[in-house]
């Protein structure tokens, strides 16, 4: 009997899962059959897309180790996927009682929302580069560790190093330090999704209802919208350092979870006006990287998202500059 013929592997990889996206299509093609939502980007006119087509990169939860991809990752993503898709369904249908099996499961599935996207890559990435280049501009202002450094290489190459040259190979020039391990940025994926998990299964919810006939919610390529936390370098800290903190994760066009710190029922569902709907929308814009994705088409979106996006400052580096760490 022959054995059967692997599977490939999958090459594109959703960073905003596609049934996730799904819950934001327009409704006028939805009472066609069919499914669109529109997609905006900075400097571009909204389109129509289907929810597979967007938001994914090649092999983007894939490493390598030994020269092989490795896919663990996106299979673990698979399989978290396919347990929480049935309490994404279920609040979609406006099903709000769920038991805390049910509440543990989509607080993880929000915690991963917000760590498996590319503003959390550049964010951990940013972090650890920090991290190193303390750690260098530390070992170089250590007396003991450039003399222990001087009398290594003075041993290995026969020829007497001191450790005032030594540490001129720190402060002597500028050197860019970056993280680029992809292995490294998805074990810290998963560590923080387990971290957020806890915090935002203990928060209120509150589930957000638009109006009928409202427009309704959009989302982004990312999507958990944290708002009022200090700023922080270490990645989902800022869950916790405010008890003013919150955060909004639009689950479909018509609903929308805010979830606080402050004291009160554990859940409950509000009613809302179109104008809270909108409030809800431009917070989710000005948290987007780049995307929007949204039930409906409009320009004024379009102007929302460009502003947004030319008014943030421009990415800095992380260097060690003369044996001191800065960015710029």
């Amino acid at each position: 009997m022959m054995a059967a013929t692997p599977q490939p592997e999958p090459k594109h990889h959703h960073y905003v899962q596609r049934a996730y996206l799904e819950g934001f299509g327009d409704p006028d093609y939805e009472r066609q059959r069919e499914s669109y939502l529109w997609a905006y980007m900075p400097g571009k006119t909204p389109f129509r897309q289907k929810p597979e087509r967007i938001a994914k990169r090649n092999y983007y939860y894939c490493f390598e180790r030994d020269n092989k991809r490795r896919f663990d990752v996106e299979h673990a993503l698979q399989q978290f996927e396919d347990v929480s898709l049935p309490v994404l369904k279920k609040l979609r249908s406006s099903q709000f009682d769920i038991d805390p099996e049910e509440r543990l499961t989509f607080a993880g599935y929000m915690a991963l929302s917000y760590t498996r996207v590319p503003t959390f890559e550049r964010t951990i990435n940013r972090a650890t580069a920090i991290h190193q280049a303390m750690e260098v501009e530390r070992f170089a202002a250590n007396v003991e560790n450039l003399n222990l450094m001087a009398k290594e290489e003075s041993g290995l190459t026969g020829q007497e190093v001191t450790a005032d040259e030594i540490r001129s190979r720190f402060t002597g020039g500028n050197a860019v330090v970056t993280q680029t391990s992809r292995e490294w940025s998805l074990s810290q994926m998963i560590q923080v999704t387990i971290m957020i998990q806890q915090i935002v299964f203990n928060m209120r919810w509150i589930f957000l209802v638009a109006p009928d006939g409202d427009p309704g919610f959009l989302t982004s390529d990312n999507p958990v919208s944290l708002f009022d936390a200090p700023h922080v370098d270490v990645p989902g800290t800022g869950f916790l350092s405010s008890p003013d903190t919150y955060l909004t994760f639009p689950v479909s066009r018509d609903i929308c979870l805010l979830l606080k710190h402050r004291t009160g029922v554990p859940q409950t569902v509000a009613r809302v006006a179109s104008a809270k709907v909108r409030e809800v929308n431009k917070g989710t814009i000005l948290r987007a990287d780049t995307q929007l994705y949204a039930p409906f088409q409009s320009q004024k979106i379009q102007q929302l998202l460009d502003s947004a996006v030319n008014a943030r400052p421009a990415t800095k580096r992380v260097l060690i500059k003369k044996g001191r760490v800065v960015e710029e």
